[in-house]
Formats: structure tokens, sequence, C-alpha cells
């Protein structure tokens, strides 16, 4: 079968990665490169994870992944501490990053799929073919037996025709945003902890990225605002939340963040999944569509990968049939 995903993200790429050693599958993303919200910015000297920034594994199947990763050095353990604040809380399980970058693991994935990138869908249309991808360039791509979507759920159920079966799960999803703001420094800030979660609006999360194992040595900062925060001021102008951003975080560490010779903001409008859709994923054998992603399942790096590994089984099943 020629299967299409839309998304490199985690999710995306351990789909394709599954499906192309028994299907044709080729994953279509917006973005210039694979990651998601596993991507890492670079601006040279600096580099930040501006999306995930850690994540812990529950499951035995996650964790044999991790372990084949950990095994050939694109993972390791970060942080062995991290400081709260305003209480704040985090899991006692044991936290993870990939190395050199977050985007390690989707990189890794992608060099063994067929992904092609800057390719932004806007939404799937069906011929006597089969499906095709129309595109904001007009371009239609196909045809294809299947499409999945790994996108959010808002932009899921906006690419799928409305008599998707999964359109209702799609609209029980909430999801809320995020901003990340990246400061890179000339010299080094006296800081006494690496990673300090903050239960205190604006604020939601620092880190010092380039103390993270294997990152460039240049000093970086990554600052990420509280959700709920985030969905006031969503819409709001990006100087405005960045100047507010820089004050609260100057206050928290007592530091003055503005002589930060690097400030980029980003702006997540799917950071975390408050609502989850409550099922691994969403399946369509009629129309032969489907989505995953973690909004199925919750918003941990986790829930994308075993999302996407109960997807592939599905269509392991149906291959059998």
């Amino acid at each position: 079968m020629k299967i299409a995903i839309i998304g490199a993200g985690l999710a995306g790429l351990t789909l394709a990665h599954r499906l192309a050693q028994h299907h044709d599958a080729t994953v279509f993303e917006k973005a210039r490169g694979p990651g998601g919200r596993m991507s890492t910015r670079r601006a040279d000297p600096y580099a930040f994870d501006h999306g995930a920034q850690y994540f812990t594994a529950e499951s035995d199947r996650f964790r044999a992944f991790l372990g084949d990763l950990e095994a050939k050095g694109l993972v390791t353990r970060w942080p062995e501490e991290i400081t709260l604040h305003a209480e704040a809380r985090v899991s006692d399980k044991s936290k993870y990053v990939a190395q050199p970058g977050m985007n390690t693991i989707c990189k890794t994935l992608a060099a063994a799929v067929d992904v092609r990138t800057q390719i932004h869908a806007t939404g799937f249309a069906r011929g006597s073919d089969g499906w095709w991808i129309e595109t904001r360039t007009d371009d239609r791509l196909g045809p294809f037996d299947w499409i999945v979507s790994t996108a959010p759920a808002e932009q899921t159920a906006a690419l799928m025709p409305a008599d998707f079966s999964g359109q209702s799960d799609l609209a029980k999803v909430r999801m809320s945003g995020c901003f990340a703001l990246m400061l890179g420094f000339e010299s080094p800030l006296d800081l006494p902890w690496q990673a300090l979660k903050s239960g205190a609006a604006p604020i939601g999360w620092i880190a010092v990225n380039s103390g993270k194992p294997d990152r460039p040595e240049a000093y970086s900062l990554l600052i990420q605002s509280a959700n709920d925060w985030a969905d006031a001021h969503i819409e709001g102008p990006l100087d405005e939340v960045q100047q507010t951003l820089l004050h609260a975080a100057s206050e928290l560490t007592g530091q003055d963040l503005s002589t930060a010779s690097h400030q980029v903001l980003h702006r997540w409008r799917y950071a975390s999944t408050p609502v989850p859709a409550g099922v691994p994923f969403l399946f369509d054998p009629a129309q032969r569509l489907a989505a995953c992603g973690d909004w199925c399942l919750g918003s941990k790096v986790e829930a994308a990968f075993s999302s996407a590994s109960a997807l592939a089984d599905e269509f392991q099943s149906l291959s059998k049939t």
C-alpha cells in the first residue's frame, strides 16, 4: 500500500519507520526539517531545544526504543535535579534528553524513511484512484491508498473530511500553547541550577540549554511560558510577550537577562494537551484515513511514540486479514 503521513515529528516518523518495512510510506512535513516539538533551533554559536525539554519512559516498548538509542550515545539522562519554584511539581521518574540536540531522535528515524520537507498540506481530496494531498502551493500529491495525519488535533480536524469517523474524538481534544524565549549570552550567568520549574505564571520553565550533554559551549538559556498564560496571550503582540517573559525571568533568576546578545521568541500554538482524545489513535478503514499523535494519549514524548506504535500495530493486523 502507498501511505502518506502528514508530519515529521516523533509520531509521524515512528509510524513511517514501522510501516516502511511492508508498505510504501512517505512523510510530508511543512517545516524545513524533521522534529516537530522535538526540534532544535541553532543560531551560531548557540543552540536551543525550544520545544520538549526532556522526556520520561514508562512502557517497556519505549524503554527498549530508548535503550537502543542510549547504546549508540544518542540519548542520555538529564537533568539530575530540577529546582522547583512556587509549588511547581515534576515527575520523580528518570529524565532523558537526546544529544547533541533534542531533534537527534527524529533525525535518526528520518534518515531511514522517505521524508519530504517544506510541503504544507491544506486538505485531502478523494479521487477514483485514491487520496490526493492538496498543498498551500496548489500542488496535488498522490494518489495514496491511505493518508495518516499526525498534526495537532485542531489541524488534523481541518485536514480531514467532515465525515471522517474520528471527527468527534478530535473535537474533544483541547491543546494549550507555549512561548519559548531563546537567549544567548557572551559570558556565562551565575545560576545555582541547570533547570527550574515554576508554578507562577508567566514563567513555566527555565533551563541552561548549554548545560545539557554534548551541547555547544556558548552560554544559552531557554525560557518557556506557563501554558495557561500562553493561551491567554497567544494572539498578543510578540514583542510585548517577549518583554514580559524577559522581565519576569530576570526577577526570578536575579539576573538582568536583557543583556543577552541573542534574543528570539517562538510561539507554539499546540504545546501540551490538557484534554486528550483518550484513545491510542483514530482509524477509519472505510475511508482509509487515520490519525495519531501525542494528543491522543496526553502531552508527553512517550505518548507520541505509543500512539504511533499502536497505529502501526493496527496496520499490521489489517495487512494480515
